[in-house]
């Protein structure tokens, strides 16, 4: 991964987590909205989930990523 698709991604976790810890707050402060620990953990596994699709799509971007073989092999036998 480049150097800038990591800072983005640090950037993007960062945020993430700030929105979970204010999300939490929130919710803790009016508890007829939800129970606080229910909201912020369905909150952190949405991050994850996003973290974990952007490094999947960097990965498959970068060179050499292909799910294709690097040396094609002709059929024999036939």
């Amino acid at each position: 991964m480049s150097t800038l698709a990591l800072f983005v991604l640090l950037i993007g976790i960062t945020v993430g987590l700030a929105l979970v810890v204010a999300l939490g707050c929130l919710v803790y402060r009016r508890p007829a909205l939800k129970t606080p620990v229910t909201v912020a953990l369905t909150a952190a596994g949405l991050l994850v989930a996003f973290v974990g699709a952007v490094v999947g799509v960097a990965q498959a971007a970068a060179p050499g990523g292909e799910a294709t073989p690097a040396v094609t092999v002709t059929p024999s036998g036939r």
